[in-house]
C-alpha cells in the first residue's frame, strides 16, 4: 500500500519501478511490448477505469524514434527541395536520393558482419548524415552525363555514350568516396582511442557511404539512360504528331 498519494493531471497515480536482470536477452521495449499484449488487456477488463502506461526508458525511446521519423521525413523532403533547384527537374533528384536506400543497405550489412544488434542512437544520427552525404557521388555522375551528352535518340549510341561519360568519372567518384572514409575509419575503430557512441556514427557513415558509392557507378548510369530513352520516346512522339498534322493540313 503506498504511503502518500501522488495525483497526475487530477488522477490518482502509482508508479512501479523494475529493471532487467543483464542475463534477461530483452530490450525495454521488447519486454513492454510483452506486457502491452498480454498483461495489460487483462488488467484493463478487471478494472476498466485504469489507465495504464510506460515511462522512463520506454516512454524516452519511443518519443525519440517519432522524433527520427519526422526528421527522416524533413532530410529527404530538404535534399530533393535543393536537388531540384539546382537541376531545374523534377526527375533527376529521384535519380539521385536512389543512392540512399543502397547506403542504408550497405550499414545493416556493416552492422551485421561486425556483430552489432542494437543500434545507438549516434547510429541513427550517422544515417541521417549519411543521406546528405551519399549523394555527392551521384550529383558528380549526374552532372557530367547532363554536361557531355547529347541527345542523338540512336538507343545502341545513348547506351555507348553513357558509358563513356560515367567511366570518366570513376577515379573522382573512388576519391571523393575513399578520401572521405579514410578519415572516419579511425574514429570507428578506434585506432586512436575508442567511444562506442561515435564509433557506430562513423561506422554507419563509412560503410554505407563504400556500399552505395559502388552502386552509383553501375545504377545511376542506367538510370540516366532510362531517363534519356524515354526522352527520346517523348520526342519521337511529337515529331511524328508534328507530322501528320502537317499533311493533314496540305491535304
Amino acid at each position: 500500500t503506498p504511503d502518500s498519494i501522488n495525483r497526475e493531471e487530477g488522477k490518482r497515480t502509482t508508479s512501479v519501478d523494475a529493471d532487467l536482470r543483464p542475463e534477461a536477452g530483452k530490450t525495454p521495449l521488447e519486454v513492454a511490448g510483452y506486457f502491452e499484449s498480454s498483461i495489460f488487456p487483462k488488467l484493463k477488463a478487471e478494472y476498466p477505469s485504469t489507465i495504464l502506461e510506460f515511462g522512463g526508458e520506454v516512454k524516452d525511446t519511443r518519443e525519440s524514434q517519432a522524433d527520427f521519423v519526422l526528421a527522416i521525413i524533413l532530410v529527404l523532403l530538404l535534399i530533393y527541395v535543393i536537388l531540384a533547384l539546382l537541376f531545374d527537374s523534377l526527375i533527376k533528384p529521384f535519380i539521385i536520393m536512389l543512392a540512399i536506400p543502397f547506403g542504408i543497405v550497405g550499414v545493416i550489412l556493416a552492422f551485421w558482419l561486425h556483430g552489432i544488434t542494437l543500434y545507438g542512437f549516434f547510429a541513427i544520427i550517422g544515417v541521417l548524415g549519411l543521406a546528405g552525404v551519399v549523394v555527392n557521388d551521384a550529383i558528380i555522375m549526374v552532372v557530367k552525363l547532363d554536361r557531355e551528352f547529347a541527345l542523338t535518340c540512336d538507343e545502341s549510341h545513348i547506351n555507348r555514350q553513357i558509358a563513356g561519360i560515367a567511366k570518366t568519372r570513376l577515379r573522382a567518384v573512388l576519391l571523393t568516396t575513399l578520401t572521405t572514409v579514410a578519415g572516419m575509419i579511425p574514429t570507428a575503430y578506434g585506432f586512436a582511442g575508442y567511444d562506442a557512441m561515435l564509433a557506430q556514427m562513423m561506422l554507419s557513415i563509412s560503410w554505407g557511404l563504400l556500399f552505395a558509392t559502388f552502386i552509383t557507378l553501375i545504377f545511376i548510369p542506367c538510370l540516366y539512360g532510362i531517363m534519356r530513352d524515354l526522352g527520346c520516346i517523348k520526342i519521337k512522339q511529337k515529331t511524328e504528331n508534328r507530322g501528320q498534322k502537317i499533311e493533314n493540313r496540305s491535304k
